[in-house]
């Protein structure tokens, strides 16, 4: 039960991390732009590209760490998981719709549940042989 406890807290926590950066005209895709061709000193084409792999990447990994959140809140109900992770991405890119500067996309929700699924087969996997390990020695 207190496993489920500090997975719930660390969950409500990564939505309220998402939710403060998609909220903010800090993180548009202009502003990140502007950034990388200040850091690198790439062209705004180069810095474009990198920008897109960079802000796609975020979302995988975003998502996918909170699939798992999700996962191991809800006692290792996959499912259950990628469906709510699934929803909250909607939901974040709705609410994006309303933040000046910042567009909402179904590509990004399905780039979000793909970062979920994925997240979720490696820490099912890694479990899973974790538990027969286990139980060899036993």
């Amino acid at each position: 039960m207190r496993k489920e406890v500090f997975w719930w807290i660390i969950t409500i926590l990564l939505c309220g991390i998402i939710i403060y950066f998609t909220g903010t005209q800090a993180s548009t895709g202009s502003n990140t732009q502007h950034i990388i061709e200040k850091l690198t000193g790439l062209s705004p084409e180069q810095a474009s590209n990198v920008n897109f792999i960079f802000r796609k990447a975020t979302h995988l990994t975003a998502f996918g760490l909170l699939g798992i959140c999700f996962f191991m809140a809800l006692r290792k109900k996959a499912f259950l998981a990628w469906e709510i992770t699934t929803i909250y991405a909607a939901t974040d890119e709705y609410h994006q719709s309303f933040v000046p500067g910042r567009t909402a996309s179904y590509k990004d929700v399905i780039i979000d549940s793909i970062g979920c699924i994925i997240a979720i087969f490696i820490v099912r996997y890694f479990l899973s042989k974790n538990e027969k390990r286990n139980s060899v020695v036993e």
